[in-house]
């Protein structure tokens, strides 16, 4: 186990260092004593949950997304010291989420070591990003997980945004307690599936539907069913007509009443529900335009091309209602049809940029992967493609010591004005130029001699042969003189196949698709 894994893991099953750093609610032991005892928060009040009837109308309770147009907002008062996530205490899970961030006024406050130190039951990630960069949060499967986090101040927070996993294994977190004190270690706790949530999410469905669902209703299973089928037969109609409500935390919990995976039987979604999905994502698309949106966590139930293409259609029928534009599948989610051909000047300008960056600081920048397909096959971006994909090489046997080189080359990059994020837990990086505001991805390549590795097939690392990349040939691109790998055609081929002449939207796609 490497050591700082093992360091982490230490750390998850002890309290704070020292006790002048101790948080407010961690009773530390007298001299002598062995062990210490923190207070741990409770869950919200969920007996509704239990009820037959309260699976059939909300068989998704609890849901929430990960990204910027979807995730679990909790309204905060009183400030914040300390937060604790973790699922029921007496039930085997497992923690599962993309990350957690702080806001006051709209605005994410920044958090680094100095300020916060975590601990948690135990640590699944794979690498060490920080929870507060999406860097992830996640415990072994065991009884009752939870990850906490404690600053050495209170902080003036007014929202606290959780961000599930990407996919539909987001389901781990539908019990998920958010709970935070401040100064005086009092926890406010904050379920998914509390009873406070049931009702409210029966209160928005009457207010859209007219339709009222009493406690006797939830109940019965037979009478929870019949209400369903009328609820969503209402909403899907309401739908067919405008935007059903702008508020994220009510579009989210919308969905609740809307089956994300497959039964049993793998029963096919009715036509009301594909018509709530879609517009579920057209609403999503309406009020943040540049994101993907949520299509992946509903992966599980998304397992055929044509159920795809479904959701895409109705995607695209609400987005006439509610004024979006076309969008076309990539394997990102849904983006604006032809995208990067409607701004092409802007992303060549940032490529040209981009590269000279690169290569002033000793990175000559070639064109990769999705770009280089399109210069190829299409002599233009890909109509379905939302990113410019660049790789430079570098001289490195492999990730571990090619990392300090990569962390190098971002400080230089953020030292001459352009912003560096890291979009997941793979050597990549996007680079955000600064005069327009759209970025590039880049990829490392790990030059070693005759073999070079770089992220193929569903970003995993394999080798290839350096010829076929090294050194960077001259490409024209919609007019513009860039670089390209040594064998473009050679290159597509290992990346793509030998079909890769053919247009195939589904090639590569995140997840597993049946037939």
């Amino acid at each position: 186990m490497p050591i700082r894994r093992a360091v982490r893991d230490l750390l998850a099953r002890v309290v704070p260092r020292d006790r002048r750093s101790a948080p407010p609610s961690a009773v530390m032991p007298v001299d002598g004593a062995t062990d210490a005892k923190v207070e741990r928060p409770r869950r919200e009040r969920s007996r509704l949950r239990r009820e037959p009837g309260t699976t059939e109308i909300l068989p998704s309770l609890g849901y929430f997304g990960g990204i910027a147009a979807n995730y679990l907002a909790v309204a905060v008062t009183g400030g914040v010291r300390e937060i604790e996530l973790f699922l029921p205490r007496r039930e085997e899970g497992q923690l599962d989420l993309r990350g957690i961030e702080l806001y006051r006024g709209g605005r994410r406050i920044a958090l680094d070591g100095d300020r916060v130190d975590v601990t948690q039951s135990s640590d699944a990630t794979k690498d060490d990003r920080s929870p507060f960069m999406m860097g992830g949060i996640r415990t072994k499967r065991e009884v009752g997980p939870w990850w906490r986090m404690w600053l050495a101040e209170t902080l003036d927070v007014d929202e606290i945004r959780v961000y599930n996993r990407l996919d539909g294994f987001g389901r781990r977190n539908r019990r998920l307690t958010v709970a935070y004190a401040a100064d005086d270690g009092r926890f406010t706790p904050v379920s998914t599936d509390s009873d406070r949530v049931v009702r409210s999410t029966l209160d928005l469905l009457a207010r859209l539907t007219a339709i009222t669902v009493t406690d006797e209703d939830l109940g019965s299973v037979e009478r929870a069913r019949a209400l369903r089928r009328e609820l969503l037969a209402r909403l899907a109609d309401r739908a067919r007509e405008g935007l059903l409500t702008a508020d994220p935390t009510e579009q989210r919990l919308v969905l609740s009443a809307i089956r994300l995976e497959p039964g049993s039987d793998d029963e096919e979604p009715s036509d009301d529900e594909w018509a709530l999905l879609g517009h579920a994502l057209a609403a999503e698309r309406h009020r943040v335009p540049t994101t993907a949106t949520s299509i992946r966590t509903f992966h599980l139930l998304l397992r055929t091309r044509a159920r795809l293409e479904r959701l895409a259609r109705e995607a695209n029928a609400a987005g006439e209602v509610v004024g979006t534009p076309p969008a076309v599948l990539s394997r990102h989610g849904l983006v604006d049809d032809g995208g990067l051909r409607a701004r092409s000047d802007e992303y060549l300008d940032t490529i040209e940029r981009a590269s000279r960056l690169l290569g002033d600081l000793g990175y000559p920048t070639m064109l990769a992967y999705g770009t280089l397909l399109g210069a190829v096959r299409e002599k233009d971006f890909l109509a379905h493609d939302d990113d410019v994909d660049l790789m430079v090489p570098l001289e490195a046997m492999d990730r571990d010591s090619a990392e300090p080189v990569l962390g190098e080359l971002r400080l230089a990059l953020q030292q001459k004005g352009w912003k560096v994020t890291r979009p997941n837990s793979y050597t990549n990086f996007h680079l955000h130029d600064p005069s327009n505001g759209l970025h590039v991805d880049v990829f490392p390549l790990f030059v070693d001699g005759e073999r070079t590795t770089l992220h193929m097939e569903k970003m995993k690392l394999r080798s290839i042969a350096t010829s076929i990349v090294m050194p960077p040939a001259p490409i024209t691109f919609k007019g513009r003189e860039l670089l390209g790998p040594a064998k473009p055609e050679a290159f597509l081929a290992e990346r793509y196949g030998d079909g890769w002449s053919v247009s195939d939207p589904y090639y590569d796609w995140p997840w597993r698709l049946d037939g």
